[in-house]
């Protein structure tokens, strides 16, 4: 049975459950999602760039483990596509060899490549969360959104890397297009991250 999950409704919860988290965002329909639904300056849209979401959580998480106090986030999230995590496997294998412990990465999977067109993935065969886990992350597949929120509670306390994969619907829900320059966005995250002392 495929999920009636949304996106937009598991980004709602990802934003509310992550309120003063650096959460970094995938490019497309995600990013313009979130944006519309709950925009805050701890997000880092990534406009542009696909399949880099989980190599950007692993620097800032490796950067922001070793500076850790109690006033500093503790935790940094990526929220990254089926589409996008294919493109760039060879980061779980670098996340599970380093080992960062404040690292969670949420997968939401709609086995389709859904801002250009609905093209399936890979993932109506594969299964990320056994690749995940065979790299050494601890590993969530929550079904629905209460499940999701349990997932993160439980991811948020034990020491990572996480990962949580979460198939949702297909299709995207309407949004106005992010059209911000990214240096403008990069620029208003990095001004947030330095105030909570991480400068």
């Amino acid at each position: 049975m495929a999920s009636q999950v949304s996106r937009i409704d598991a980004l709602r919860l990802i934003a509310q459950e992550f309120p003063h988290d650096p959460v970094v965002l995938t490019c497309g329909a995600t990013c313009r999602e979130m944006a519309a639904a709950d925009r805050r300056a701890n997000h880092l849209y990534v406009v542009d760039s696909m399949g880099l979401v989980s190599s950007i959580v692993l620097g800032l998480s490796l950067g922001l483990e070793q500076e850790a106090s109690p006033e500093r986030p503790h935790r940094v999230v990526g929220v990254e596509g089926d589409g996008g995590m294919l493109m760039n496997l060879n980061a779980l294998a670098t996340i599970g060899y380093l080992q960062p412990r404040n690292l969670l990465l949420i997968v939401l999977d709609n086995q389709a490549y859904a801002s250009t067109g609905g093209q399936k993935t890979f993932t109506e065969k594969l299964d990320l969360a056994a690749i995940a886990g065979s790299c050494g992350l601890r590993t969530w597949q929550p079904e629905d959104l209460e499940g999701l929120k349990q997932a993160i509670i439980e991811a948020s306390e034990v020491p990572g890397p996480s990962f949580i994969h979460l198939r949702i619907a297909p299709g995207n829900t309407p949004a106005p297009l992010l059209l911000d320059d990214p240096v403008t966005l990069g620029h208003t995250f990095t001004t947030w991250l330095a105030k909570q002392g991480n400068g």
